[in-house]
């Protein structure tokens, strides 16, 4: 079972993704960890940009971010694709390329 978590960067807190147009999103999500095998996903809110959730798959913290709007928007149609955008910067750091990403 696929487990997602949003947190606050500045404290580490817990805090719930509540909007109703963020229950698709959060089903697209879902289903895109379970097919790549991820079984945690989470987002943890920038402490200078709110509206920033930097994504965090496994265990791998990444230099990628997806807006919140992204959620409170239900903008289901693109996260696949965002998700899939977070696993590429997840393999150019496991391939030492994230020193370029800045």
């Amino acid at each position: 079972m696929v487990e997602i978590k949003f947190r606050n960067e500045a404290d580490g807190q817990e805090f719930q993704m509540t909007h109703p147009k963020a229950a698709r999103v959060l089903s697209d999500i879902k289903a895109w960890a379970q097919l790549n095998a991820f079984e945690h996903v989470a987002f943890w809110r920038d402490p200078e940009d709110e509206h920033k959730l930097w994504v965090q798959l496994g265990d791998d913290r990444l230099n990628y971010w997806i807006h919140d709007s992204t959620f409170t928007e239900g903008k289901h149609e693109t996260v696949e694709m965002q998700m899939d955008y977070a696993r590429g910067a997840q393999r150019r750091s496991a391939a030492g390329y994230d020193k370029f990403d800045k």
